[in-house]
């Protein structure tokens, strides 16, 4: 439970998109290893509430 709060938690900040990117998918390999999948809507929905104001146009466009 603890590992799905820090990745609901997760928040790209002062990340480049790269390192950001690189963490999110590290996330979802964890699970992977215990046999608890993120799907792949769940997986986006997550990566761009994380993004933050400077990627509302990006979410925006993803999201409509």
């Amino acid at each position: 439970m603890e590992l799905k709060q820090e990745l609901h938690n997760l928040q790209k900040n002062k990340m480049n998109i790269n390192d950001y990117s690189t963490k999110m998918k590290n996330f979802t390999d964890v699970f992977a290893s215990i046999g608890a999948l993120v799907d792949d809507e769940d997986s986006v929905a997550v990566t761009l509430n994380g993004l933050g104001k400077d990627y509302s146009q990006f979410h925006t466009s993803i999201v409509v």
